[in-house]
């Protein structure tokens, strides 16, 4: 009689085991997308997938992963983001716990809010035609500038602390760039010795209240991107996290009364890929340069900004299904690298 009782117990302990298994929370293998309405794939038609759809059908066919959750929002700064990381409920916290794989893009709000409705009331006062002027006087220097940036990259510190730092110079120098476009100041070799001079910027006729809103959004970004990353490397500790990159919202080739706006918003955005990429290498997570690859593709984008084409639709400048794909097969070739 002994061993049939030994029997039913062991068999009562596995059956037990087994419920206790797949009753536990997190045991799909997560994939969680973060951000703005990049990640939440506005502006797609409702057959046409986002990147994070696509992404996650890349790790599913490989066995990354088994399922996974968009929490992407229309909209979202960083501000808005942490604000929102902050108040999840706990069921969204238990799936973030568990997540195998976070994408993150956010940062483009933070300049593009300001600079779409400072553009759209400039088109309906103005004429685009005085927004075109001067344009040709300021591509050169610009560029000149930008690339002092990227060179600055690689002698940047890895302390996200000197980040802030060479970024809170960015910020003193934005002023110069907002009071508007139309003549270069000299001194952008400034921008690669991290001096206070970085931007050395531009001059012209931007309003300052736009001058005080860009201002705003970049220290915002710097300050609360970070604190975003902490958050989620303690709230998801086996997490591969992948950053990407902030693709410049105002493209140049579109028309070109947008050249000058363009060639302001490159000036900081790449301030803020900046701290992107130096964070990676201190901070510990990947980047994913979606700035490189989308820099004036046209042919990735859906948006109408063409004020001789009826209504202008500013606020559409997002990636269409091809972007949505470039992105995901980038962030696949990132995590594939991890």
């Amino acid at each position: 009689m002994k061993k049939p009782i030994r029997f039913i117990f062991t068999l009562n302990i596995f059956i037990y085991l087994i419920i206790l298994i797949s009753s536990c929370p997190n045991q799909h293998r997560y994939y969680v997308a973060l951000g703005d309405s990049v990640s939440a794939g506005y502006g797609l038609a409702a057959h046409e997938k986002s990147y994070p759809s696509i992404f996650f059908e890349l790790l599913e066919n490989d066995g990354y992963a088994d399922d996974y959750l968009n929490l992407g929002v229309n909209g979202f700064t960083t501000t808005t983001l942490l604000e929102y990381l902050k108040n999840l409920d706990n069921e969204k916290l238990s799936i973030i716990a568990g997540a195998q794989v976070i994408t993150l893009n956010i940062g483009g709000n933070n300049i593009l809010v300001p600079f779409s409705g400072y553009f759209s009331e400039l088109v309906s006062a103005s004429g685009a035609d005085s927004i075109r002027s001067g344009t040709g006087s300021i591509i050169s220097g610009a560029r000149n500038i930008i690339s002092g940036i990227r060179s600055g990259v690689g002698s940047t510190g890895s302390d996200p602390n000197e980040n802030r730092d060479a970024v809170s110079g960015v910020i003193s120098g934005i002023g110069n760039i907002i009071t508007g476009i139309g003549s270069l100041i000299a001194g952008t070799g400034e921008v690669i010795s991290g001096s206070p001079g970085i931007l050395n910027t531009l001059s012209g006729s931007f309003s300052p209240e736009l001058n005080n809103r860009l201002e705003n959004g970049v220290r915002s970004f710097s300050e609360e991107f970070i604190e975003i990353i902490t958050w989620i490397k303690r709230r998801a500790p086996r997490a591969v996290i992948i950053v990407n990159t902030i693709y410049n919202p105002i493209p140049q080739d579109i028309l070109r009364s947008s050249m000058e706006f363009s060639l302001a918003a490159n000036v900081l955005i790449e301030s803020m890929n900046n701290i992107i990429i130096q964070g990676s290498k201190s901070i510990g997570y990947l980047v994913t340069d979606t700035y490189t690859h989308f820099s004036n593709q046209l042919n990735m984008m859906g948006f109408n900004m063409n004020p001789f084409a009826g209504d202008m639709s500013f606020d559409i400048v997002h990636p269409n299904a091809e972007g949505h794909k470039l992105i995901a097969q980038l962030n696949y070739e990132t995590f594939l690298q991890r």
